[in-house]
């Protein structure tokens, strides 16, 4: 339920943002509308005997995908704070804002499948279900956190 909500709120804050051409408010709008359809759809069902989403490919994907969005979302979350601390200084020339770099999204890609291992591990054999999408997700975001981890259990294993 709460997923759903989500949704229609991303749906209703890009349908008020202006600032875009039209086609791309109807493509996000077209976009989010899919995702609904797609996760809450009763008709969506099996396909050769077990739904095809518990199938280990299309499983492995959409975590991967999880784990995406969670990382894309991480930057534009960092791009809102530097946005907020800019404009919180005193003398500051506000900025109306916040900006995006393309290169910011691209630098979470590269060490994507690194940190999905982490998620894989994580998965096992379990089924796709809500929790482990969202534990995929909070991998993503917390990206950082996760590859420097690894990073100090591999020089502890190697003293």
């Amino acid at each position: 339920m709460f997923v759903i909500v989500g949704l229609i709120a991303t749906l209703a804050i890009f349908g008020v943002w202006r600032s875009r051409s039209l086609w791309v408010r109807a493509l996000v709008g077209a976009i989010v509308i899919a995702l609904i359809w797609f996760f809450w759809d009763p008709m969506i069902r099996a396909r050769g005997g077990s739904e095809w989403w518990q199938q280990a490919l299309w499983r492995n994907l959409i975590l991967y995908a999880s784990m995406l969005m969670g990382m894309m979302f991480r930057v534009i979350w960092d791009s809102l704070e530097l946005w907020r601390q800019h404009n919180a200084q005193a003398g500051a020339r506000r900025r109306r804002r916040p900006r995006f770099e393309f290169w910011e999204f691209v630098y979470p890609i590269m060490p994507s499948l690194v940190v999905f291992q982490a998620v894989l591990l994580f998965a096992d054999k379990e089924e796709l279900s809500l929790p482990l999408l969202l534990a995929s997700f909070q991998n993503g975001f917390f990206w950082n956190a996760v590859l420097s981890r690894t990073k100090q259990s591999i020089g502890a294993s190697e003293k």
